[in-house]
């Protein structure tokens, strides 16, 4: 099968080497093991990627975060066009067809919200090709009525957790949700140490209300552990976020990291006592998760969204539907305080996890071989659907 894949333009595709970029490494796990499958893999991508399968350069290097939301368009239009002059058997995208989307307002504060929606008219025409869009992002905000306009384009749409898939139902006609396909890590990159001190605390994201980093600080604090954050400081509402809730708060025994090589990042999390996730919102899937789980420490977080599925027993779920948390919120609220004490109490039951249990869950479940197997059968089942479409209309 020939696959074009639609990549963003902001940070290159480094698989093993990945820093940051949680979609650019789902994407480059899929188009490595896609290609050494035989398939005849195209990746639409920034020029500096570094990729086994075809780069077709969209730019010469990544154009980092900081780019205008018109240029971030532009670049994705001309992907489009050249994916679609390759006549490939599928287009997989993993931006949302940006190109075709307008943004009227942009609304952030401590956490990314804008106006955005999708002009149909501006779509790049596919043709009888098949687009396959992934949710990578949350059932909120603009993403519902951006997806529903795909939709009624004639895009068919993968899910990355069962608990979106819930959410996104509404928007999505039942005959282009092509079904779950749960995330992946490279499980022979990632490593369990079984002589570990386990003595910090590690979380590791985004800085913004909605991910929570100011949680894992207070928790840490409360426990009196150390802890390292590693995070992304690039965007306006995540610097006026860690102004506001990081910085006056850390002490000696905080460590902010930053954005770290990926062997880095990878020791820390076979080394940490847990993995904070002390996010606010229902996470579409949490990459960190399992990345965390590969290495055979456990997952500290929230009874909520996907993680319930994703950690499973695994790790140690703090139940939350009572406290009415909203990533929306500018101030620390009496619900957040209470979510403080209550991940600080369950916290102490990672010691009852052996390393080999999230280990295992990862293996059975969050594979690359399972997510390529997952990407197969709905790339087959997007050509079986739009030839089905055409047939229908002769």
């Amino acid at each position: 099968m020939k696959i074009c894949i639609i990549a963003p333009t902001v940070i290159p595709i480094l698989g093993r080497k990945q820093e940051y970029g949680g979609i650019e490494l789902v994407v480059a796990l899929a188009a490595e093991e896609l290609s050494k499958r035989g398939h005849d893999v195209y990746l639409f991508a920034p020029g500096d990627s570094c990729v086994s399968c075809k780069l077709v350069s969209i730019t010469p290097n990544a154009v980092g975060q900081g780019i205008s939301f018109e240029k971030e368009k532009y670049f994705n239009k001309i992907a489009y066009e050249m994916a679609v002059a390759e006549n490939p058997d599928v287009i997989w995208d993993n931006t949302l067809a940006v190109h075709a989307q307008d943004m009227r307002e942009n609304r952030s504060v401590f956490v990314f919200k804008a106006d955005i929606v999708l002009n149909r008219d501006e779509l790049v025409d596919t043709g009888d090709i098949p687009v396959i869009q992934t949710l990578h992002g949350p059932a909120k905000d603009h993403i519902p009525g951006v997806i529903k306009t795909l939709g009624e384009a004639g895009h068919y749409f993968v899910s990355i957790s069962h608990d979106q898939a819930k959410r996104f139902a509404p928007y999505i006609d039942k005959d282009q949700h092509l079904g779950t396909v749960y995330n992946a890590v490279d499980t022979e990159f990632y490593h369990t140490n079984p002589l570990k001190k386990g003595d910090f605390l590690l979380w590791l994201g985004r800085f913004g209300m909605e991910k929570g980093t100011h949680i894992a600080l207070a928790v840490a604090h409360k426990l009196d552990m150390p802890i390292k954050i590693v995070g992304k400081i690039a965007e306006k509402h995540e610097k006026d976020y860690f102004e506001k809730f990081i910085k006056p708060n850390l002490t000696a025994k905080d460590e902010v990291l930053g954005i770290i090589s990926s062997e880095m990042k990878k020791d820390l999390f076979a080394d940490a006592y847990a993995t904070l996730m002390t996010n606010i919102w229902p996470e579409p899937f949490g990459l960190v998760a399992i990345e965390s789980m590969a290495s055979g420490t456990p997952v500290v977080g929230p009874s909520l969204g996907s993680l319930t599925e994703v950690v499973n027993g695994s790790g140690v779920l703090v139940p939350v539907d009572d406290l009415g948390l909203n990533e929306n919120e500018t101030e620390i609220t009496d619900s957040q305080l209470k979510y403080i004490e209550r991940i600080a109490k369950y916290a102490p039951n990672a010691e009852k996890i052996p390393p080999e249990l999230p280990r295992d869950r990862v293996e059975k479940l969050f594979s690359v071989k399972h997510n390529a197997d997952g990407y197969e059968t709905s790339f087959a089942k997007a050509v079986y659907l739009k030839k089905k479409e055409l047939e229908a209309l002769v």
